[in-house]
C-alpha cells in the first residue's frame, strides 16, 4: 500500500505520497525544504502512514486521492467503536475509512475491533494496517458494516454496487451488519438510479442472461478485464454482465426480475439495506440517514 507523509507546521499542513517508504520520505523532504521546516529522517519516518494505493484499486489515482472521498472515508470510520466487528467494504473511498480505523487502533484510539474484508483489495490494506481479520465464517453477526457505491440515492435506502466485481461478497458481508454505512461522494447521487447493474453470472450461462436482460428491456455488456484477453472473472469464478436499464423507477422489481435470472449468483442492486450514507462534498461532509 502507499505511504503519506503528514506534519501540521502551525496549522499548515504539509503532505506527501508515494508508494513506497523510502520515496514518502524523499518527498516529504521536498516538501519541508519549500517550507523551511527541519525534521530529522527518523521524525519524518514517524509521521509516515499507510494510505491507500492508486495501483491497487480500480479507480485512477486522482480518484482515489480526491479529498472529498478522503474526507467522506475518514468521517464515515467515526461510527466505529472499541470492540465493534466491522465490515470492510470496498472501493476508493472506503478504502479511506478503513485507512482511518487502522490509524485509530495505532493510536489507541480504538481496541479489540474485527474486521471481515469483502476483496482481496481491502483485506491487504486492512492487514497491513493491522486490522485484525477474521474470514466471514467466523462471525454470526457484525456491528457495522462501511461500504461504497457506485451510484447511491439520496432520498432512498438503494445503492448501486459492483464496479469492483466484489459486490456478491460485499451484499453477503453487508447483509449481516447491525448498520450498513455508506462512504460515498456527492457526485455519486442520483434519484433515480440509472448506473448499469453488474450481474455476475456463471460463464456458460453469459449469452442466456444476456438475452434475458434484453427481454427485460436493458442493455447489458459483458465486462472484459483491462490488462489481459478475455473477460473479467469475478473472485468466485464468474463473468460479469453489466445491464444498462436507465432510469430505475421501480428498484424492488428489477432486482427480483435480475434474480430470477438463469445461472446468475448475484446482482448489484442493494435494496432497502442502508442505513446511512456520508458523502464527501467539495466544502466538507454530509450525512443522509434513512
Amino acid at each position: 500500500m502507499a505511504k503519506q507523509f503528514v506534519y501540521d507546521d502551525d496549522g499548515d499542513e504539509i503532505t506527501a505520497w508515494a508508494e513506497s517508504e523510502a520515496e514518502a520520505v524523499e518527498n516529504a523532504r521536498s516538501e519541508l525544504d519549500a517550507a523551511g521546516v527541519d525534521l530529522s529522517d527518523d521524525e519524518v519516518r514517524d509521521r509516515i502512514r499507510v494510505i491507500p494505493s492508486p495501483q491497487r484499486i480500480k479507480s485512477s489515482a486522482e480518484e482515489v486521492l480526491m479529498d472529498k472521498r478522503r474526507r467522506g472515508g475518514i468521517e464515515a470510520a467515526e461510527v466505529v467503536e472499541s470492540g465493534m466487528d466491522v465490515g470492510l467494504g470496498t472501493g476508493s473511498t472506503t478504502a479511506w475509512a478503513i485507512a482511518a480505523i487502522g490509524w485509530k487502533l495505532d493510536s489507541g484510539e480504538l481496541e479489540d475491533v474485527r474486521g471481515v474484508a469483502t476483496s482481496l483489495q481491502s483485506h491487504d490494506l486492512a492487514r497491513e494496517l493491522g486490522i485484525p481479520l477474521t474470514d466471514v465464517d467466523g462471525f454470526d453477526g457484525l456491528d457495522v458494516a462501511i461500504d461504497g457505491a457506485d451510484q447511491w440515492d439520496p432520498e432512498n435506502p438503494h445503492v448501486v454496487k459492483g464496479g469492483g466485481a466484489s459486490h456478491a461478497r460485499e451484499k453477503l458481508v453487508d447483509s449481516m451488519a447491525d448498520r450498513l454505512v455508506v462512504a460515498t461522494d456527492d457526485e455519486k447521487r442520483s434519484t433515480p438510479l440509472s448506473y448499469p447493474v453488474p450481474l455476475s453470472v456463471l460463464p456458460e450461462s453469459r449469452n442466456v442472461a444476456q438475452r434475458w436482460v434484453r427481454e427485460m428491456g436493458g442493455e447489458p455488456q459483458l465486462r472484459y478485464a483491462e490488462q489481459k484477453d478475455g473477460p473479467l472473472f469475478t473472485a468466485n469464478g464468474n463473468v460479469i454482465v453489466d445491464c444498462d436499464f436507465g432510469e430505475m423507477d421501480d428498484i424492488e422489481g428489477r432486482a427480483t426480475e435480475l434474480a430470477r435470472v438463469p445461472g446468475a449468483q448475484e446482482h448489484g442492486l442493494f435494496v432497502d439495506m442502508v442505513d446511512s450514507v456520508v458523502y464527501g462534498t467539495d466544502d466538507g461532509v454530509d450525512h443522509v440517514e434513512f
